[in-house]
């Protein structure tokens, strides 16, 4: 279906209707991808879904998806290896098993009653054990409970142990304080996860202990007693093999639910389908709407039909809506609709329009009985299309629109035309609209158009398979009735209506008068309006002779000022390299009569660190002078573009290679190539790759060439010699699961200076979540890293908490 004619219809405003009745995450998505079908049994299929809902819920019953989350995040980490679900994550999944699985036996044994919905329901696999098995393990909170492991609940009863026992400690200790009258208060609370008791600051001294903080008026500190300080470090130690505990559990669970993910995956489309057919049905009965018949005979037949966003807005202010009926056949195909403005004319189309989308996406219709073709384009030229930046006034736009439906128009076909031949010269819009209408249904297609023309409305009375149609108009009190009228042309009653606002009678009157004698004077008007465009056109003439003498002379200095900058951009560009190859030629000479190796490996970063930068800001200043020359040229005539384009071909086309340096124009990015192909060039910018045309891509450097073995450098101690091998190229991703606290950050900060002199612009360090030690020592260490420009956890579909993506300084 035309875009164009969907916006004009308003079926995009119609789906948000429908998505302020959906319940979960999953059915707004499907609700937001509705579609219009062509297919008759999709179509049919779509309709008694729909209508299985509407019966459904008219029993008085609600499908129970009300209160389910969104498991797609869940899902998506599934996928991921080695990464653990969070305690929410795996209540939302259990939610999903349990209201899939509610779904699957509440229509088990309805075969005869809702055959189409149990089709849906039958695909949900049984996960019932599963979540027999996992159910419970993790508290409504999210706090995993004592029983999900023996070992956990091990460790809590430890840990309560323990507890009781500081608690009894540190009373006795209150006791024996407040006897010395060195208590601020009589409590035990906890500072810094380690229990502690208030003792007055100017008394500190009455009890022997490590002090925890003060109060924040200054005149209490939380000391931890000596006694208590063993037993405080055995509660720390088993809160930490608590937290290991837990991680296992959390493993052990999503474990489980990895091996489960395509059934999970299967659970979360059939819940997402069910409430998007709910969602359909709670619309059809809000509208009153009912199921229409679909036919391939050309049929269109509606009786009392409503336009559903005009009744929304109507009953939201206490008004009714006065339904319209019509009936088309393949007969019968063309209806041309006339009557007064405001009228209701342009309601008639957009109701037969909408509702034969609607029912085409497989939802009901508010009418009391229709039947529907189902086509295969729907267009519709509706409304003022003028637009001053495009430089079309309403006629050209209407027929810029008109055209495009001619050239995509394949029956059977719904037309609609508001207004046709409108904004210009009557006659000849009348003659336009006839001609037009005229041309659609000998192709075959439905027409339904609006007119005030009555060259119109005499070619529908005389045209065999035409119909006349009128809104109605109530001559007595001057007031449209807004009802459709099939088989007699109505009047505009253009004259009425301006009395009827309040036009000076004067004004009408004379009106009424020009009426009859408007034809002699539009000849006289033709006249003159001919002898004005040729004057015009003798003056259009000239100035083309004067502008293109200009243009000529504008183009000559344009050539020659885009040779003269083409030359001094190659001249500054050589000389640009060479400073670039002498400061890597005489640095590389200075590291060689380095003796320490330590020190020399840094030179040489440095030393690839400082020609990187130098190269970077060559190829900016090349490029600031390029778009300096650009902005001055902006070539304004053709003859300078083509101009530029032959010295631009006169160029030696660029011969790529892996690994060389380019820009992506479309992108203004730069990255390196990665392979050539025959038509293609893989480049990579930072973690993405991208396939490019070579018209695309722009040189910045080329690959450096491998460093060969050198042999004795001048300078060097006797024996020693110097090997330069080139190095392989730096992955974007580090995984440093498993590793200790140090071997992690150590193999960290050699990784990202590799991706920093490999000119990565994003990495990704994998340490997973664990008790978070790996993070938190990752995040040190990028937190002062000279190469880091930010760093933050990566998103779901790249590890999430698992893992940590860092974007390095250019």
């Amino acid at each position: 279906m035309r875009i164009q004619a969907l916006f004009t219809l308003e079926f995009d405003r119609l789906k948000e209707l429908m998505l302020g009745q959906v319940r979960t995450p999953l059915g707004a998505e499907l609700a937001e991808g509705l579609e219009i079908s062509t297919s008759d049994g999709e179509i049919t299929r779509e309709l008694r879904l729909t209508g299985e809902g509407v019966t459904y819920l008219r029993e008085g019953t609600a499908l129970d998806v009300n209160d389910l989350p969104d498991p797609r995040p869940a899902l998506g980490k599934l996928n991921v290896a080695d990464i653990n679900l969070e305690p929410f994550e795996i209540l939302n999944l259990l939610r999903l098993i349990s209201v899939a699985m509610g779904l699957r036996e509440t229509f088990h044994n309805e075969q005869e009653k809702f055959p189409l919905v149990r089709e849906i329901t039958e695909t949900i696999p049984n996960l019932r054990a599963l979540y027999q098995r996992l159910r419970g393990r993790i508290s409504p909170t999210g706090e995993v409970e004592d029983f999900a492991s023996p070992e956990l609940r091990e460790v809590r009863f430890q840990i309560s142990k323990l507890r009781s026992q500081i608690q009894r400690s540190l009373e006795n200790i209150l006791k024996r304080a407040e006897e010395s009258h060195a208590l601020q208060d009589e409590f035990i609370t906890i500072r810094n996860e380690r229990y502690v008791i208030p003792i007055r600051n100017d008394n500190r001294g009455a009890v022997a202990g490590v002090v925890h903080g003060m109060s924040s008026s200054g005149q209490t500190a939380f000391v931890e007693p000596l006694e208590t300080i063993g037993l405080n470090n055995d509660l720390v130690r088993l809160r930490e093999l608590e937290q290991v505990e837990i991680t296992k559990v959390l493993f052990s669970i999503t474990e489980e639910l990895r091996e489960e993910r395509a059934s999970l995956q299967a659970m979360a489309d059939a819940v997402g389908q069910i409430d998007f057919i709910a969602a359909k049905a709670r619309l059809a009965i809000a509208q009153n709407a009912i199921e229409p018949q679909v036919n391939t005979t050309g049929r269109l037949s509606l009786k009392d039909a409503r336009h559903p966003l005009l009744e929304a807005n109507l009953r939201a202010q206490g008004l009714p809506i006065v339904p319209i009926s019509m009936e088309l056949d393949a007969d019968h195909r063309v209806m041309v609709v006339s009557g007064p403005n405001a009228g209701g004319k342009t309601v008639v189309l957009k109701t037969a329009g909408l509702l034969s989308l609607m029912a085409q996406a497989g939802l009901h219709v508010p009418a009391v009985e229709a039947d529907l073709p189902i086509f295969q384009q729907v267009h519709a030229d509706i409304g003022d299309h003028q637009s001053i930046a495009a430089n079309l006034s309403t006629f050209t736009a209407h027929i810029q629109n008109i055209r495009g439906i001619s050239d995509e128009l394949d029956s059977p076909a719904l037309i609609l035309l508001d207004e046709v031949g409108t904004g210009t010269d009557p006659e000849e819009g009348s003659a336009l609209g006839v001609a037009m209408v005229d041309y659609f249904r000998e192709r075959g297609a439905h027409v339904i158009v609006t007119t005030h023309y009555s060259g119109l409305k005499m070619y529908a009375t005389n045209t065999p398979g035409v119909i006349n149609a009128s809104v109605e108009f109530d001559e007595r009190t001057l007031k449209p009735t807004y009802r459709l009228l099939t088989g007699l042309a109505g009047s505009s009653s253009g004259i009425e209506i301006a009395r009827r606002f309040g036009l000076p009678k004067a004004i009408t009157e004379r009106a009424a008068d020009r009426v009859k004698t408007a034809s002699a004077e539009a000849t006289e008007y033709l006249r003159k309006l001919k002898d004005q465009f040729d004057h015009q056109r003798q003056l259009t003439a000239a100035l083309e002779e004067e502008r293109a003498v200009v243009a000529d002379k504008y183009a000559r200095l344009e050539l020659d000022f885009i040779q003269k900058e083409k030359a001094r951009e190659k001249e500054f560009r050589a000389e640009l390299q060479k400073v670039v190859d002498d400061f890597v030629s005489k640095a590389e000479k200075f590291a060689a009569t380095i003796e320490d190796a330590a020190s020399a490996r840094k030179v040489r970063k440095e030393i690839e660190k400082r020609s990187v930068e130098l190269r970077t800001v060559a190829s900016s200043e090349s490029r600031k002078m390029r778009q300096q020359s650009a902005s001055v040229t902006g070539a304004e005539s053709t003859s300078v573009e083509g101009a530029a384009q032959e010295i631009e071909e006169s160029v030696e086309a660029v011969d790529f290679q892996a690994g060389d340096r380019v820009r992506v124009l479309s992108l203004n990015q730069e990255g390196v190539i990665e392979s050539v192909g025959d038509e293609e060039i893989v480049v990579q910018i930072g973690a993405l790759r991208f396939r490019e045309q070579r018209e695309n891509l722009r040189l910045v450097e080329r690959k450096a060439e491998p460093k060969k073995k050198a042999q004795a450098v001048a300078g060097l101690p006797k024996g020693v010699s110097v090997t330069l091998q080139e190095q392989p190229a730096i992955s974007s991703e580090l995984n440093v699961i498993g590793k200790t606290v140090n071997e992690a950050t150590e193999a960290a900060d050699k990784f990202l200076d590799a991706a920093y002199l490999d000119n990565h612009d994003r990495i990704r360090i994998v340490h997973g979540v664990g008790m978070g030690a790996l993070k938190r020592a990752i995040a040190d260490l990028l937190s002062g890293h000279p190469h880091v420009a930010k760093f933050y956890p990566a998103p779901p579909n790249e590890g999430g908490a698992g893992a940590t993506v860092v974007e390095l300084k250019k």
